[in-house]
């Protein structure tokens, strides 16, 4: 007769004996704060006027803002550089903003949701780990200041050449008036109120390349359907027009 008994005790002994596998290791988290690139992926310009961008941008809390740096050694001119070259992310006020990064190494900062309007956030970095870059934010909500944003009239509402190509509000109460946009070029610019309760809009030009004399510089402003008309302000007739456009604006 066949003793098994004994051979099957012994088998449950020895696999109770087994040490339990071992875990696999996750992969290491990347840290969005850290530069995905380095060496001569990196091309090194030397001390030369690094940033973001030239003017503060206006944003919402929790809205996405990519991170791309550029360089300049004259006005006017912008020199992309790698995004992926871009360490030691940070914001200030401290805790305004969060990092992460795209799969393509551009960071990606994220404003707070907490984040009161009015508040200047300034996003800051390393190029190469050396060179100090920034770029500001003025935040705000769209239901306190709907004007926010970049707008232009359709030509074919307006008289010949007097469509405005580009008018811009920015959340920190700055305006500029262009024609014919090209690279940074502006007509004239100036300061803006807005009285949310009232619709009223006063704008305060204070310096220009084509100012033209018959602006008139205040009036109310209508906003909805992602348009924006005004009843008697007027942007002014440029050099190139015989009068004035008052048709609406579109972002």
């Amino acid at each position: 007769m066949t003793r098994t008994i004994p051979l099957i005790a012994a088998l449950a002994f020895l696999a109770g004996c087994q040490s339990p596998p071992e875990p696999v290791p996750e992969a290491p988290v990347a840290d969005p704060l850290a530069a995905t690139l380095s060496g001569e992926a990196c091309p090194d310009v030397g001390q030369r006027a690094y940033f973001f961008w030239m003017e503060p941008r206006s944003a919402e809390p929790g809205d996405n803002i990519s991170l791309f740096p550029y360089w300049t050694d004259m006005p006017g001119a912008y020199n992309d550089l790698p995004a992926g070259c871009l360490g030691d992310l940070g914001v200030y006020p401290e805790g305004a903003a969060t990092f992460t990064r795209q799969d393509s190494g551009v960071p990606v900062a994220t404003i707070a949701p907490d984040v009161a309007p009015g508040t200047r956030v300034l996003l800051q970095a390393k190029y190469r780990g050396q060179y100090g870059l920034s770029g500001p934010v003025e935040v705000y909500r769209t239901a306190d200041n709907p004007l926010v944003g970049t707008w232009r009239q359709a030509e074919d509402g307006c008289p010949p050449d007097s469509a405005v190509r580009e008018l811009v509000f920015t959340a920190g109460g700055e305006f500029s008036v262009t024609w014919t946009p090209f690279e940074t070029y502006k007509d004239y610019w100036g300061t803006y109120v807005y009285d949310a309760a009232t619709s009223a809009v006063r704008l305060d030009i204070q310096n220009g390349n084509q100012v033209p004399e018959d602006v008139v510089p205040e009036g109310v402003v209508t906003v909805g359907d992602g348009t924006l008309s005004f009843d008697t302000l007027s942007f002014g007739t440029p050099g190139q027009a015989q009068k004035d456009c008052r048709a609406p604006f579109r972002k």
